[in-house]
């Protein structure tokens, strides 16, 4: 088996004239603590909040990953393609604009994320399950 692990940091907003009009409109529209669907081959796999890790076992081999957020509001789809054993982590968040961003990990990255506690699995009840 491989792993993907994802990681979402608290999201820290600026205040400049430029997002003051648009954050104010996304936090009316919608809740800022939000939850993103990870999708995983074109298939929803679960939730992400602010401040978590989510790992995803997977098959080795060719994969496709992106968030979304309120119906079509996604982030770019990332191509991968994992050997067995492999573990590959990426890092979302939120643009300026409340569209979801997915990017790779980088080495700075991957030392915060193994600095996170890993969430425990949801539950039926939690409002990062997926149900």
């Amino acid at each position: 088996m491989s792993a993907i692990r994802i990681f979402r940091p608290k999201q820290h907003w600026s205040v400049s004239p430029r997002t003051v009009l648009p954050a104010g409109l996304l936090f009316r529209l919608f809740k800022p603590q939000s939850n993103y669907t990870v999708v995983l081959d074109d298939h929803p796999v679960g939730k992400i909040g602010n401040e978590q890790v989510r790992v995803f076992e997977v098959e080795p081999g060719e994969h496709r990953l992106y968030m979304r957020f309120v119906g079509l509001r996604r982030s770019k789809e990332l191509r991968m393609s994992l050997k067995e054993g492999e573990e590959r982590q990426f890092l979302c968040g939120t643009s300026g604009m409340g569209w979801p961003t997915l990017r790779e990990a980088s080495p700075e990255d991957a030392a915060q994320i193994r600095g996170t506690s890993i969430s425990e699995p949801p539950t039926p009840g939690d409002p990062a399950s997926p149900n």
